[in-house]
């Protein structure tokens, strides 16, 4: 088991000793669909390909699998919505279906800024191939969802969406494949991102609020962890840290109810990524993206921090090294173990590339 708790320490204080050199994180374009893509998430879908696939949403309402193969990378349009699939998780939802599942969520029908339904589809493969079943429809946009354990006080995992509507949905596999609805939880505001970490899913909302949702007998109870003014739009957490950012352009990181300024960017930022990216160093790192294109990542070198020619301005004694850019603006960000290139940052965005960055 990672020790998750080591993160920060790598944050406030850099690292305990000198890591062995590493080959540099190279970037390669993987897949391109030349239409903007939404949102990406690294998985195991296909439990014959070695290591996990990706899947990556459009604003088109695409979705398609990406996954190593022969030395290359190719690709499959598994599902063709009539409206704009806006993010994407994967997950093992249900345990007697092999390999995990597919979640896209945004518009019913049309693009994100037309009015009507928001929804939630779930696709997996079958015996005649991809399927792609409705789970929930809302009168307005979904927009952020995650997969995990978000509810201790049931086996296995919950799905949980949000978006408008200003409430989360807590979804779970109810057995014969078919799923229900287990809770909603109202929000002061529209949820733009989720994420399964502490004791619960933590929703970055449109009004600026981290919010944590927590189980308890009674149902899902809200709690909110940092407030400010500008939208927040990612978050990734684990069982003690979280870390978001927004149209501020601030990356920031909660634990044990302080918050800190990681990075200022001048642009919005769409990307909020912990994972174990160097294995030469004990914990996890984080990693983040946005609409500048820069693709940048929290961590240290030899007890000090790293700066980039191109980087963004230093708070509070913390920087980021850029690892790759693209000349869009770059909308998502995630992380998972691609084919045989380890541990891996995906990203995506108005390009219509999918960028992969390995070492």
């Amino acid at each position: 088991m990672r020790n998750y708790t080591a993160f920060l320490a790598l944050l406030l204080t850099g690292c305990l000793s000198s890591p062995a050199k590493q080959e540099p994180w190279q970037a390669q374009v993987i897949c391109d669909l030349g239409v903007k893509m939404g949102g990406c998430a690294v998985g195991d879908l296909l439990p014959e390909v070695l290591g996990d696939e990706i899947a990556v949403t459009t604003g088109d309402g695409l979705v398609a699998l990406v996954w190593a193969e022969a030395g290359g990378f190719k690709h499959e349009v598994i599902a063709a919505l009539p409206g704009e699939a806006i993010q994407c998780a994967i997950g093992e939802l249900d345990p007697t279906s092999p390999g995990a599942e597919l979640v896209t969520v945004g518009k019913r029908l049309g693009g994100e800024d037309e009015p009507g339904q928001g929804v939630v589809l779930l696709h997996r493969r079958g015996k005649s191939g991809w399927e792609s079943t409705e789970l929930l429809t809302t009168e307005a946009l979904i927009h952020g969802v995650a997969i995990g354990d978000a509810d201790p006080l049931h086996a296995g995992n919950e799905l949980v969406v949000g978006g408008f509507t200003n409430r989360a949905f807590v979804l779970r596999h109810m057995g014969d494949g078919l799923f229900d609805v287990e809770a909603t939880v109202d929000t002061s505001a529209p949820i733009k991102g989720i994420a399964i970490g502490l004791r619960g899913a933590i929703l970055a909302q449109d009004d600026g609020r981290l919010v944590e949702i927590v189980r308890h007998s009674g149902g899902f109870e809200p709690r909110t962890l940092f407030e400010g003014i500008d939208s927040l739009a990612r978050v990734s957490a684990t069982r003690d840290v979280v870390l978001f950012c927004g149209n501020s352009g601030h990356l920031r990181v909660w634990r044990k109810e302080n918050v800190e300024t990681l990075l200022t960017s001048g642009d919005r930022l769409r990307g909020a990524v912990l994972a174990d990216l160097d294995p030469n160093r004990p914990g996890i790192e984080g990693a983040t993206t946005g609409y500048d294109g820069f693709v940048r990542l929290v961590c240290g070198q030899n007890g000090t921090w790293v700066s980039s020619s191109a980087g963004p301005s230093l708070e509070g004694g913390f920087n980021c090294p850029t690892i790759g850019h693209d000349d869009g603006r770059l909308h998502h960000l995630a992380a998972g173990e691609v084919g045989e290139s380890g541990m891996c940052l995906v990203a995506c965005g108005y390009s219509g590339r999918l960028i992969l960055f390995s070492r």
